[in-house]
């Protein structure tokens, strides 16, 4: 996966599987710019006594984990998770890995949980514990000419398809299982809607958090989703991996979440990052998943 920035968004796609401030440490021994401070960056109140949870992550799927202008590591999944700890007594420490490394860490227990954009999978899930799922994005198409009205993916006969090159949705639309006019290849998701806004493409084809994300920045379109993939598939499922010796923090983030939907704080951040407050349908995919 690589790194999508809140301002140009750049190229992503799906791998296989898918403290005051809180810290970041970097796995690398390259040396590098020290990191600025950011200052609108978390603080916790809680007491330099709190136990802290490592949190590995691979920070480059922006909305999730990415890091910013000040090379924090930043995004949806991190925000949540200090708001989880905060809720739930604990800091985080977050530790960007390697992808290939990002599991291993988790099972040689130098890592206590996965916070990654990761999403449900039956292997997953007898490997690790999971959380509740945290967001509910599923795959979706997005268009900006109203007279489509695509609401089911028989409404594609006409439609340009603009999606990521080599990617999941690319496999699945180009083997012609429905008909579509063509299917463009782009290297990033921001590419793709861009072509959407100068009428190369009609539609554009992604995760439809790393959509809204995109076309939060856009404000001058008028975007239109359709989401062709229910919100109780393994792919709308986002979830936290906790180590198994972990049973307690399972239970601590997912009252956390359940709280922070409850007293609002997860209406904001999903406005924040997703333009969109995503509380009543996270609720509904976890009442439909029980």
């Amino acid at each position: 996966m690589m790194q999508l920035y809140r301002v140009l968004p750049v190229i992503l796609s799906v791998g296989l599987f898918g403290c005051g401030n809180s810290s970041t440490t970097e796995n690398t021994n390259t040396a590098g710019t020290p990191v600025t401070k950011n200052e609108d960056s978390f603080v916790s109140n809680l007491p330099d006594t709190a136990p802290v949870i490592k949190v590995g992550t691979e920070a480059n799927y922006a909305p999730y984990e990415f890091k910013d202008e000040y090379g924090n590591v930043t995004g949806f999944d991190i925000e949540l998770m200090q708001h989880i700890g905060e809720n739930q007594g604990f800091k985080i420490e977050v530790y960007n890995d390697p992808w290939e490394g990002l599991f291993n860490n988790l099972d040689n227990k130098s890592r206590d949980m996965i916070a990654a954009g990761l999403t449900y999978s039956n292997e997953r899930a007898s490997k690790y514990l999971l959380s509740n799922p945290y967001a509910p994005l599923p795959t979706s198409i997005v268009y900006l000419d109203k007279s489509l009205n695509i609401q089911s993916l028989n409404d594609l006969g006409n439609v340009r398809l603009g999606v990521l090159s080599n990617s999941e949705p690319y496999e699945y639309f180009a083997k012609g299982e429905y008909k579509t006019e063509s299917v463009e290849q782009y290297p990033t998701t921001f590419a793709a809607v861009e072509a959407m806004a100068q009428d190369k493409v009609d539609a554009v084809v992604d995760d439809s958090g790393v959509l809204r994300y995109t076309l939060n920045d856009l404000p001058s379109l008028q975007p239109l989703y359709f989401d062709y993939e229910s919100i109780k598939a393994e792919g709308a499922r986002k979830v936290f991996l906790i180590d198994k010796s972990h049973p307690d923090l399972l239970k601590k983030v997912n009252t956390g979440l359940k709280e922070l939907q409850e007293d609002g704080t997860y209406a904001k951040l999903t406005t924040k990052w997703f333009g969109t407050d995503l509380t009543k349908t996270s609720l509904q995919q976890q009442q439909m998943l029980q």
